[in-house]
């Protein structure tokens, strides 16, 4: 149903009340899109960028040079990921087996990799995984006063207990499941 000129200029513009805490750094218009890219693109500057549910939004292009939208992990959402995951491992390093805590581990990185596997998102999702094994080794060492391991011998230990490695599982841009 189409609706003429008339209506439009007569409705009256309603603000949203939803949210207890309208902020106008959390709520603001930006220019998003192909026309608005190629836009900024003539000045030499940048597009802009936003972030929801957990994901920075960019405009990108494809391999072929056509517009896409582009999706990364936050950089707000990775750092409050990784301080949570060092507390973990701080928590949980003495208290159970290694053997136990490792299996509770490969199952948070599966989480991590089911929400944020997208497409266009490999290159944070092997740089969680990279930290994640950084960070196990440091709390693995940290179990009592002499070293349980060096580089050789706890990527010894990954071969023979490996953790789930970074993959996509959500395809956005082909829709073959």
């Amino acid at each position: 149903m189409r609706r003429n000129g008339k209506n439009r200029k007569n409705r009256k513009t309603i603000p949203f009340r939803g949210a207890k805490d309208e902020s106008e750094e959390k709520s603001k218009i930006i220019e998003f899109g192909r026309c608005a890219c190629q836009r900024v693109g003539k000045y030499g500057r940048k597009c802009e960028t936003f972030d929801f549910l957990g994901f920075t939004h960019f405009c990108d292009k494809t391999r072929r040079g056509k517009f896409k939208l582009g999706r990364k992990t936050s950089h707000k959402k990775f750092r409050q990921k990784m301080k949570d995951m060092n507390i973990w491992f701080n928590r949980i390093r003495n208290r159970v087996e290694l053997k136990e805590w490792w299996k509770v581990l490969g199952l948070k990185l599966l989480g991590h990799y089911r929400y944020y596997g997208m497409g266009g998102n490999m290159r944070m999702l092997r740089n969680f995984h990279h930290q994640i094994v950084r960070l196990a080794f440091k709390w693995v060492n940290r179990r009592s006063q002499r070293k349980s391991y060096n580089w050789d011998q706890f990527h010894h230990f990954i071969q023979f207990n490996p953790l789930p490695k970074p993959k996509i599982y959500h395809s956005l841009y082909n829709l073959k499941p």
